[in-house]
């Protein structure tokens, strides 16, 4: 697995969401409302970038009763309604790993990026971790996602 990590500011991401709690391997059918919400309002294109916000850890949470955020970015207004609501990650300093792996290859990605971030003398800050999606693997040659793992810093 080649990575690429840098610290970096981003810039604010404004999104709508579907906040979940259960199973992370359930997260896909919580993308699949998403989408279907997002594609009748011209959402869905070939710039669209999904992100998953981690609210819990599943080293230390009950992985059965995971908080997390399965969201769009939004580059123009939109209207929410129902599940759906708005959220806002705002501009933050991060380390950023660049990937290109497979499903199976998440947890040793954020592993690798959290031992980085502890060996380069950096602190997570109280902003919760998150992934900026920028394919959908199930078009990839490979079947694998395009991601930045997102760990907000001090």
């Amino acid at each position: 697995m080649k990575t690429n990590t840098v610290v970096k500011q981003l810039e604010t991401l404004s999104l709508a969401a579907i906040s979940y709690k259960g199973k992370m391997e359930a997260i896909e059918a919580v993308y699949d409302r998403l989408v279907q919400w997002a594609a009748p309002k011209g959402l869905i294109h070939e710039t669209t970038k999904m992100v998953t916000i981690y609210h819990d850890s599943p080293k230390i949470s009950d992985p059965s009763a995971l908080r997390i955020s399965a969201c769009i970015v939004l580059n123009k207004p939109t209207t929410v309604e129902g599940e759906i609501t708005r959220r806002t990650i705002e501009s933050t300093k991060c380390l950023v790993s660049s990937l290109e792996i497979t499903p199976m290859q998440f947890q040793q990605a954020w592993e690798t990026s959290f031992a980085w971030m502890i060996e380069n003398d950096y602190q997570k800050s109280t902003i919760d971790p998150f992934e900026i999606y920028y394919n959908n693997a199930k078009e990839h040659p490979e079947n694998k996602f395009i991601v930045d793992l997102c760990i907000p810093i001090l």
